[in-house]
């Protein structure tokens, strides 16, 4: 069920990644359809982590020839790791080798996507646009926020976002809030408004001449310090 949303997931990401073949079980190898784009994906799952340059060495050796001597392969290829476990909390005794893989720079770069047996039932009963929706919702990341080794659809779905790296987090435009009116609400908030629409009057009315901008500023205050006396 993993790898049909991730196959899903690529298709529609804006590489538009296409299936290519799977010469042998356990590995997928996708490339980029969009013509913006120059890159390849590679799906393997792995019953162990190993060290970099083996598990480099492994996704090499099980690349189809004509991937190989793609000149953009080499460079432009990421390699999502499946790592399946019994239990969310065993993580923790890989966290060096996760990290091992996913900083090493040679050869591709590497990503580990783990998840739990439970998580995997979870999936079975979701999909794509269930995904996407699960992403913003704010409760159900504040239940995972407070136990992120417990299976849950959210830690999964933002899992499959996070170590996807053609993917970004699926945002309506309505629901972002207006830079404007937040730069407006804070700078009431330091009482700092009026001195920015003050600035602004100024700017409309002079341009990019900032010198008579500064002048502007300078004659106001000093003609409000005089009214104050």
């Amino acid at each position: 069920m993993i790898n049909k949303i991730i196959a899903t997931l690529s298709k529609q990401s804006p590489c538009q990644f296409d299936l290519l073949e799977q010469p042998i079980e356990g590995f997928s190898f996708y490339q980029a359809t969009s013509s913006v784009y120059q890159r390849f994906l590679v799906v393997v799952k792995v019953p162990k982590l190993i060290k970099p340059s083996e598990f480099n060495h492994w996704v090499l050796s099980n690349t189809p020839e004509e991937l190989k001597q793609t000149r953009a392969f080499a460079k432009n290829t990421d390699v999502v790791i499946l790592l399946e476990l019994d239990d969310l909390t065993s993580i923790v005794e890989h966290e060096s080798e996760v990290f091992s893989l996913e900083e090493d720079g040679y050869s591709f770069k590497k990503h580990v996507l783990y998840y739990s047996k439970e998580e995997l039932e979870i999936l079975q009963h979701l999909d794509v646009k269930e995904l996407q929706a699960l992403i913003k919702d704010q409760a159900k990341f504040g239940l995972y926020k407070n136990s992120p080794l417990q299976a849950s659809e959210y830690g999964i779905a933002s899992r499959i976002y996070i170590k996807l790296p053609f993917l970004s987090v699926p945002v309506d435009e309505s629901e972002l809030d207006d830079p404007c009116q937040l730069a407006d609400d804070y700078l009431q908030k330091v009482g700092l408004l009026s001195i920015s629409n003050e600035f602004e009057t100024l700017i409309t009315s002079n341009g990019n001449n900032y010198k008579a901008i500064v002048e502007g500023y300078i004659r106001g205050k000093m003609a409000n310090s005089q009214a104050e006396d």
